[in-house]
């Protein structure tokens, strides 16, 4: 493994994050992120400002990505926002720094709805190839994509050798932005006032380039794997096909979660892991074809909003089940859906650990009678 200089060993996931957007050739902003010095990086006073930084640089034709801490993500979605109603490709990457005490990724379920693409990762080597696939995804599509990085420091394969690779995967200059932010009130081209408004315009054009999403992430993640063979994709399955039980995991829940699986299978009882990269675009279809055969599925995801009944990535899974249930379009069909248990966290004393998971999987043998829903560091 070639790790550059500065970056520690193992290399911490921020490094990790501003070495391969430096290397791809964008402009790094920052606010409070703590980003190697030796790294060329604009420093703005807020979370917000760096966003909007970064959005300014892209609309005049170059990459540019903002690295956040956990803490900042909250305060600065209205940047975020705005970047995806512009449809400007800029990555937003945002780092937990995971060691003591800390709340749950409740920073995630606001993101949701941005309109921005959101992946998750678990390891650095993760956080390094989901930077390429974002930049790549976000130029495709027009869309900023927001990327949580929910790890420990790890060890990365051959990261000396990052630009090379960006060079391959990425192209040269990144392609001229096509769509053209309309103000109120501006000219239609004859003489006359433009009929709508900036913020119709903006929707109306939402749903045509978000549409590219999905085909854009998938190609960018299928090339990246055939680039460098390591598997890339929006769900990671292991021991699936066979499997009764399936848990669902997400960011620093799926290292814990593998060896509780490997552990239960060497024990001869059949249960099998997902882990799950992508929240938006999400593919419920994907995921119906995954679980659908499983008697029971836990899924464990390391945030909590208080008056939700589940974590968001499980009330996703539920209403993709609710769709093939009810044959919709693309999704296969299924005869029931089998119960789900959703597994959130208000609190994370360092990461999610084998305990945790599997005290959720415990859950499964109350059958019908589980609770359906389990809060990990919480009084109440």
């Amino acid at each position: 493994m070639a790790v550059p200089d500065g970056l520690g060993s193992p290399p911490d996931p921020a490094a990790v994050i501003a070495y391969v957007e430096v290397a791809a050739g964008s402009a790094l902003s920052a606010a409070h992120a703590a980003v190697p010095g030796d790294l060329p990086i604009e420093r703005a006073a807020c979370a917000s400002d760096a966003i909007r930084s970064a959005v300014a640089r892209s609309r005049a034709g170059q990459r540019a990505s903002v690295v956040l801490g956990a803490h900042e993500l909250v305060g600065a979605l209205a940047a975020l926002g705005e970047a995806a109603a512009t449809r400007t490709p800029v990555t937003v990457h945002v780092v937990e720094r995971r060691g003591g005490p800390a709340v749950g990724r409740d920073d995630l379920a606001p993101a949701l709805d941005v309109g921005a693409g959101v992946l998750v990762t678990w390891s650095s080597q993760e956080a390094a190839d989901m930077a390429l696939v974002a930049r790549r995804a976000a130029e495709d599509s027009e869309t900023p994509f927001l990327h949580l990085v929910d790890a420990m420091p790890s060890d990365v394969a051959a990261l000396g050798a990052v630009r090379d690779l960006a060079a391959r995967f990425l192209g040269g200059d990144r392609p001229a932005p096509t769509f053209t932010d309309a103000a109120p009130g501006e000219s239609d081209g004859d003489g006359g006032p433009r009929p709508q408004s900036r913020g119709v315009a903006r929707k109306r054009a939402e749903r045509s380039f978000s549409a590219r999403v999905p085909f854009a992430l998938t190609s960018a993640m299928r090339e990246l794997c055939e680039l460098t063979g390591r598997p890339l994709g929006a769900l990671e399955r292991l021991d699936t096909a066979d499997a009764e039980e399936i848990v669902l995991a997400v960011g620093c829940a799926f290292p814990a979660a593998r060896e509780v699986v490997r552990s239960l299978r060497a024990q001869g009882r059949r249960i099998g892991l997902v882990g799950l990269r992508a929240i938006r675009p999400f593919f419920g279809a994907d995921l119906v074809k995954t679980l659908g055969r499983a008697r029971a599925v836990v899924v464990i995801e390391p945030l909590d909003v208080p008056l939700a009944p589940s974590g968001p990535v499980t009330a996703g899974v539920k209403a993709a089940f609710a769709d093939a249930l009810t044959w919709a379009p693309g999704f296969p069909g299924v005869g029931r859906i089998p119960p789900i248990i959703s597994a959130t966290f208000a609190t994370i004393d360092g990461t999610i650990t084998e305990r945790e998971v599997r005290l959720s999987l415990a859950e499964i043998a109350s059958g019908e009678r589980a609770r359906r829903h389990v809060v990990f560091g919480s009084d109440g």
